[in-house]
């Protein structure tokens, strides 16, 4: 069994540059083919994310609301947390890289959707 998150989104470009550039995410499907997709799953790490252009009622009937305010956090784990704020360029910093009394450093980033994500540095 596995789980992954689906961002819904207005535009899918920005959002999977931002996931490529500051992730290494790696494209493991798109829909369609050809053409601009309107769906597609990037492979992180051991994990995944699906990118979907939520502008279109879906098979539920209801039109997925784009992230634009704070209904749930992404985290997201990395080797090196200082990395991929630098890979980040600025983009989306909410907070700073800061160490955490529990012994965890983390910062928080908006990607291009608005969605937030928490960003852990690896222990050990």
């Amino acid at each position: 069994m596995s789980v992954f998150p689906i961002i819904n989104c207005r535009e899918i470009a920005p959002v999977r540059e931002f996931y490529e550039r500051v992730f290494g995410g790696e494209l493991s499907y798109r829909f369609p083919e050809e053409g601009e997709p309107v769906y597609l799953t990037l492979q992180i790490g051991t994990g995944q994310v699906a990118i979907g252009r939520g502008t279109e009622p879906a098979l539920y009937g209801e039109t997925p609301l784009p992230a634009t305010g704070h209904a749930v956090d992404l985290c997201l784990y990395v080797p090196d947390l200082d990395a991929a704020i630098e890979k980040a360029g600025g983009d989306g910093l909410v907070t700073p890289p800061a160490d955490m009394p529990w012994g965890e450093r983390v910062a928080y980033l908006r990607d291009p959707a608005g969605t937030m994500l928490l960003v852990i540095q690896e222990q050990g």
